[in-house]
């Protein structure tokens, strides 16, 4: 019964739990990816909003939050199709830019309280 228990402790170890270091890891580079391409449009000045916090407060009416890090309703697919593709006034963001790997992250970052 021991050897079971230990066995299936090394398990446990070996493959769930690097998946729960892999997602702060993965949120916490989202982060980083997400103030270096995104923040510049989608953040918060000490003055007022930037262009992309503008355009959606306005969209929203205060129904959702403006700021992307706030929102709880993106679907990942959403945030892929919209850097990706663009969406009136926000331009495509291409794979050299942000690679598929680093638009997970961001998706991650974004998702994370979801």
């Amino acid at each position: 019964m021991k050897q079971i228990l230990r066995l299936l402790c090394l398990l446990v170890t070996v493959f769930v739990m690097p998946a729960f270091g892999q997602s702060d890891s993965s949120e916490e580079n989202g982060r980083a990816v997400f103030n270096e391409w995104c923040i510049h449009c989608h953040g918060e000045m000490d003055r007022g909003p930037l262009p992309g916090t503008f355009s959606l407060g306005i969209k929203y009416e205060g129904a959702l939050p403006a700021l992307l890090e706030e929102r709880t309703d993106l679907a990942p697919e959403f945030i892929r199709i919209v850097v990706r593709g663009g969406l009136f006034g926000m331009p495509i963001t291409r794979k050299t830019e942000v690679s598929d790997s680093e638009l997970d992250d961001i998706i991650a970052y974004l998702t994370r309280n979801q």
